[in-house]
């Protein structure tokens, strides 16, 4: 009976240790692969999904990572409740690319933090459809908020291991880059011949471009599993 009673302890002794020598700190050859999600947004869309970001941890202390972002939103809205023939249809689409490296230089117990930098290129395009009935349609390529974006940043981030592989982060940074707007052109109106055609062309705007430099911060909570 002392013998079992030995065994026993001995038994809890080394789950009582394995568990307080248990680390959440990434280790070399570590994967993981996050999402984001929106607690906080007043517009109901509390789970919003904008893409997926890898890391891979080639030491205990340092990570590449990649994110890749797309997606395509279109509206379609009848302009008149009696003919259904005249509408407005609008489409949106997306597209971001995001390579960066990670620096994790403090971590105690399920906190993690770390510093790094990142390179990204993302393009927005908006195209707008007008149809007035007959076929009379006017066509708008390059509209609203339509750009391209190239852009370093500079981060810093924390991730909280909810348990074991799970965790949840945050992030902010410095973000500075060049942003080009292609010239707006509008097709589809009366030609010179006082006649509809749907590829005359209206007008078109000139190209532009701008400088970035600003503060960032993610606008959404980091869900994250490791391997």
């Amino acid at each position: 009976m002392k013998k079992f009673f030995a065994m026993a302890l001995v038994a809890v002794a080394a789950i009582f240790g394995a568990n307080a020598e248990e680390t959440y700190a990434p280790q070399a050859g570590d994967f993981s692969v996050e999402i984001q999600f929106n607690p906080f947004s007043t517009d109901f869309e509390t789970f919003k999904l904008d893409g997926l970001e890898g890391r891979y941890f080639f030491s205990n202390k340092d990570a590449v990572r990649i994110g890749l972002g797309f997606g395509v939103d279109s509206k379609k809205s009848n302009g008149s409740v009696d003919d259904s023939d005249i509408w407005k249809k609008a489409r949106t689409s997306n597209f971001s690319l995001n390579l960066g490296y990670e620096r994790h230089f403090f971590n105690y117990k399920r906190v993690d933090l770390y510093a790094g930098l990142g390179l990204g290129f993302s393009m927005n395009k908006v195209k707008e459809t007008q149809n007035f009935g007959n076929d009379n349609k006017t066509e708008t390529t390059n509209a609203g908020d339509t750009y391209n974006e190239f852009a370093a940043k500079v981060f810093t981030g924390i991730d909280f291991y909810v348990y074991k592989g799970l965790y949840v982060g945050a992030e902010l940074g410095i973000k500075i880059g060049a942003k080009s707007f292609p010239g707006q052109v509008i097709k589809g109106g009366v030609n010179d011949a006082g006649v509809w055609s749907n590829s005359y062309e209206v007008s078109k705007s000139p190209k532009s471009s701008a400088f970035v430099l600003a503060t960032y911060a993610e606008p959404a909570l980091r869900l994250g599993w490791k391997f």
